[in-house]
């Protein structure tokens, strides 16, 4: 749901790749690669604001019919601030080493990106209050989690999340519908999918926080 893109591509990740910032081509080309479309949002993170390859994809975005939207840490000129429908222009000052933009900047954008993406997963319905139920328990860890979330919003036991979620398939979602609506798997998918994967919708309000 979520697709990282950097100009030059991955090996950028671990190696400068000179230039490759500059290439309007490459920026037009992965819009068309990734065949973006009206169901897309495409946000750019230029910290200057400048970039040509954000500043080119972000225009071939917008042609393609995407919502746009650019993360900087200076104003961006006002050509591009037209290209987008949002801009979030987080202004960190000078960095400590002139031009280091992993220092601010990259702090900055990072807690931008941080809450873009929680904020799209929680309105998908993801969440259920402050609990992360759109999981499948495939490894321990997980299962344990799995078993503390059904029993958190269900009340049930130890032993007895653990069989609900056993006829879930490992679903926790479905698992808490199961429980809370006394219903078998195949309902529970079927009322999931009926409200959009949302659980308040389904089984009412999440528990209460509770501090720690």
């Amino acid at each position: 749901m979520v697709v990282g893109i950097i100009a030059g591509g991955l090996p950028a990740l671990i190696r400068s790749i000179e230039g490759a910032e500059d290439d309007v081509n490459a920026g037009i080309g992965e819009m068309d690669a990734r065949r973006v479309g009206p169901d897309d949002v495409v946000v750019g993170i230029a910290a200057s604001g400048t970039t040509p390859f954000v500043r080119a994809a972000l225009s071939r975005a917008q042609t393609l019919g995407a919502r746009t939207a650019l993360v900087s840490c200076s104003e961006p000129p006002a050509l591009l601030r037209e290209t987008c429908d949002v801009c979030i222009t987080v202004l960190v000052g000078p960095e400590i080493v002139t031009g280091s933009t992993r220092m601010k900047s990259g702090t900055a954008t990072k807690l931008v990106l941080n809450t873009l993406t929680t904020g799209a997963m929680i309105r998908l319905g993801k969440t259920y209050g402050n609990l992360m139920v759109d999981l499948r328990a495939w490894n321990d860890k997980l299962k344990d989690r799995s078993q503390r979330i059904v029993m958190e919003t269900t009340g049930l036991g130890r032993d007895e999340a653990r069989v609900v979620l056993d006829a879930a398939e490992g679903s926790v979602k479905a698992a808490i519908v199961m429980a809370r609506r006394s219903v078998n798997r195949e309902e529970a998918e079927r009322l999931l999918a009926e409200h959009a994967g949302h659980l308040r919708s389904i089984v009412g309000d999440p528990p209460v926080v509770r501090g720690t």
